[in-house]
């Protein structure tokens, strides 16, 4: 049984602690009002999830401040959780894209182009839906079937110690455990069975 969205949260900022990843955590920026996320999202005709919201109430991405690298913004390896403004930047970049679905918002950004979008769409079916992105790929699969489940399995990576300090400092995982976990989280989800 999953984790209710606040527990799966706590999870991962006590996982992050547990990896002397302090600094990442500071980097996260104060959450934002419901009604502020739903109606920046609403004027481009996105439909979000409750559970999209409430990750933006959370917190309202990372910071990037100057100096800092890329793995000091990561929130679980390749991923850095991104401003809902840097978010909306994104999405207006990538919108007209042949390759892009005007429904998904790039919520976690790796920094070359690749995303995990949230489906923000009206269809209730498909909204809440997390797809991979990647930038030099046709084909962009459905790897979570929601918000909760993609925090339930990055705080599963993270209280199962998947996820680790490697010699060089940076936040890195086992890819194989990770996918074990992933698959066990998300039976639903034909991307971690095959």
């Amino acid at each position: 049984m999953p984790l209710p969205i606040n527990q799966a949260l706590e999870a991962i900022e006590t996982g992050m602690h547990s990896l002397g990843r302090t600094f990442t955590a500071g980097l996260l920026r104060p959450g934002l009002p419901p009604e502020q996320t739903r109606t920046d999202l609403g004027e481009r005709g996105l439909v979000p999830s409750d559970e999209l919201v409430e990750l933006y109430g959370w917190h309202d991405g990372t910071d990037a401040l100057e100096g800092t690298t890329l793995d000091d913004m990561h929130l679980f390896p390749g991923f850095y959780f991104a401003s809902l403004k840097e978010a909306l930047t994104n999405y207006d970049a990538f919108r007209d894209d042949r390759r892009w679905n005007p429904d998904w918002l790039p919520v976690f950004a790796n920094g070359g182009g690749d995303f995990l979008a949230v489906t923000c769409s009206e269809e209730p079916n498909t909204r809440g839906e997390v797809i991979h992105f990647r930038i030099e790929e046709s084909e962009h699969p459905v790897e979570f079937a929601s918000v909760s489940r993609l925090l339930n399995t990055v705080a599963a990576a993270y209280l199962e110690r998947v996820y680790f300090i490697d010699e060089d400092g940076y936040l890195e995982m086992d890819d194989s455990v990770f996918s074990e976990v992933a698959r066990r989280l998300n039976p639903d989800v034909a991307w971690w069975q095959d």
